[in-house]
């Protein structure tokens, strides 16, 4: 008892370095005792429940952002804001639309307005936005509020505030990682010419697109990238299918990546020339390359691509390369040495490696890995002069 009655009297860094290891109800049962763990807690609490809101653009959901926002000691610690596809879109409000798709005006909506501007005065540090879409959004007809009306929110919602939004997420994607597509017929067209939208684009730092291209999409997830010239973060989900080479290819021949220092490249394909010229543009800043379930289109294989990796890039650091293959996914997978096994490699401080086997018990190979450390041009030396494809 006594021992318990001394906990409130620790010093503020050992209650939160305690707090820190509690599950979520547990930290709220302990700020129940006494006001004193209620203080030296809070900064724990309102960073692990707050850094981050959600909102389906629901009535209910915004009130519960306005009432947060006027909250002087909670609101400076949002720095997320998640739009979540949950029971619907957008109940509670009423929405205006354009014959031909678009909400016509979401600004119009009271409660839109007061996120923006709870945005603007008040969420002073959020300016990091998710939109997460988790199923087929289908084809509803247009009574329906669906999550690519809440991308037109978002869009709506920044451009007219002018927020200089630092990241950006756009997740159409199940649990299986398969990605979705979004109906392009509820987004305001050529959204992206627009001076409001270049002015605010161009804080973006960290983007992360997954989205199974279309013919219908192509041309505005391109322009997303295309529009980030201060970009430092850009990870692409778009698919394994001709389509997807071509978008690497206008990426490769259009975008200006000087700042870009983390790459990561899933279930896609590209050709060898515009793999070199993306992360060619990147060479002088790029610290951590992933690239997984990567389709490499004829031409090249990828014992040059690590021959060129392991001279030209300096400051790299972290390497991440899963499911390669060299051509399509019916053939040309490549495995890996396992560096564990080779005697001129050992890990010493500050580095970190990870081998990813495959499933066969008899002859395990390495279809994966993963390092970070000071030792990347020994590692990738090591890898080129061993690599296989089967």
């Amino acid at each position: 008892m006594r021992s318990s009655c001394l906990f409130p009297t620790l010093a503020v860094e050992l209650v939160e370095l305690i707090a820190s290891f509690l599950e979520g109800d547990t930290l709220l049962d302990l700020r129940l005792v006494c006001r004193e763990i209620q203080k030296k807690t809070f900064h724990h609490f309102a960073r692990r429940f707050f850094s981050s809101i959600k909102t389906d653009l629901s009535d209910d959901s915004l009130r519960r952002i306005n009432s947060l926002s006027r909250n002087s000691e909670l609101r400076s610690y949002v720095h997320g804001l998640a739009f979540m596809l949950h029971n619907g879109v957008g109940r509670g409000l009423v929405w205006e639309r354009h014959p031909w798709g678009p909400l016509s005006a979401p600004l119009e909506v009271e409660a839109i307005r007061s996120l923006r501007d709870n945005l603007i005065q008040n969420l002073t540090n959020c300016r990091s936005f998710f939109i997460f879409c988790r199923y087929p959004e289908g084809h509803p007809d247009m009574s329906h509020v669906t999550i690519t009306d809440a991308v037109a929110v978002f869009f709506a919602l920044v451009v007219d505030a002018r927020l200089p939004v630092s990241s950006f997420h756009l997740i159409y994607a199940n649990k299986y990682s398969r990605t979705l597509i979004m109906d392009m017929r509820r987004l305001p067209k050529l959204l992206y010419r627009q001076p409001e939208f270049k002015l605010v684009w161009g804080n973006l730092q960290k983007l992360s697109l997954e989205q199974y291209l279309t013919l219908d999409n192509f041309g505005f997830l391109l322009e997303l990238v295309l529009s980030a010239p201060n970009l430092q973060t850009l990870l692409l989900n778009l698919g394994s299918h001709d389509l997807a080479s071509e978008f690497m290819h206008e990426l490769a021949e259009s975008a200006n990546f000087s700042k870009l220092r983390e790459l990561a490249l899933f279930r896609t394909c590209l050709r060898a020339p515009d793999l070199d010229k993306l992360l060619g543009i990147a060479r002088g800043n790029l610290s951590a390359l992933t690239l997984y379930h990567v389709s490499l289109a004829p031409g090249r294989n990828w014992t040059s691509f690590l021959k060129r990796l392991s001279t030209g890039f300096l400051a790299l650091q972290s390497i991440s390369l899963y499911y390669l293959w060299a051509s399509t996914p019916a053939k040309g997978l490549l495995t890996f040495p396992d560096l564990r096994k080779t005697s001129s490699f050992c890990t010493t401080s500050g580095q970190s490696l990870n081998m990813f086997y495959s499933e066969d018990l008899k002859s395990p190979t390495v279809l994966g890995i993963e390092y970070s450390g000071s030792k990347m041009p020994h590692v990738l030396s090591l890898l080129q002069t061993t690599t296989e494809t089967s």
